[in-house]
């Protein structure tokens, strides 16, 4: 057995019994869970809310290496009348790659466009955190350790530089000023 393979099978141990899901991938394996998927209706539109949270893990098998990359995606639409009766869609989508620091939560009032009984068809809480602490508790009973992904190594890159010429701008507008 792959230590690959072995990491894989300790995530779903840990995910057992939880919202998440692990899917294999060529690179390694998603842990995702599906914050909502609702549909509702209110008094004069009907709305919906996707949101799904993935943690792209990569895998260096070799040297038991492993990267935790954040992928947040959230689809939200309303349609119907406005105050004037007038028909009208909105619709918004978010995404985020990298690394997400996210609470949330979020409760709608309306009738369940599935079921089409009045209730919260929309009712949960999340924190990004609780993923990567599972990935990472199984990570550490297998012998695996986190790297840095290339999207915070570039983040940090870009971080560095801006600052560098933050502080050369500063000290020739210093110079200017001290010496005319």
């Amino acid at each position: 057995m792959s230590n690959t393979v072995e990491l894989i099978a300790a995530v779903r141990q840990a995910a057992e019994g939880t919202p998440y899901v692990v899917k294999e991938k060529p690179y390694g394996f998603d842990v995702t869970i599906d914050i909502v998927d609702a549909q509702w209706w209110t008094l004069l539109r009907k709305s919906g809310v996707k949101r799904v949270f993935t943690y792209e893990v990569r895998t260096k098998d070799s040297t038991k290496k492993m990267t935790i990359t954040d992928v947040s995606n959230t689809v939200r639409w309303s349609g119907g009348g406005g105050v004037s009766s007038v028909p009208s869609l909105h619709a918004e989508k978010s995404f985020q790659r990298g690394r997400v620091y996210q609470y949330s939560f979020q409760k709608e009032v309306g009738v369940d466009a599935r079921t089409g009984r009045l209730g919260t068809p929309v009712s949960y809480s999340f924190r990004s955190g609780e993923g990567r602490d599972l990935i990472r508790d199984a990570a550490q009973r297998t012998g695996w350790s986190e790297s840095m992904p290339m999207e915070q190594k570039g983040a940090l890159i870009f971080a560095g530089a801006i600052v560098a010429v933050g502080a050369v701008v500063g000290l020739v507008f210093a110079a200017i000023a001290v010496f005319g």
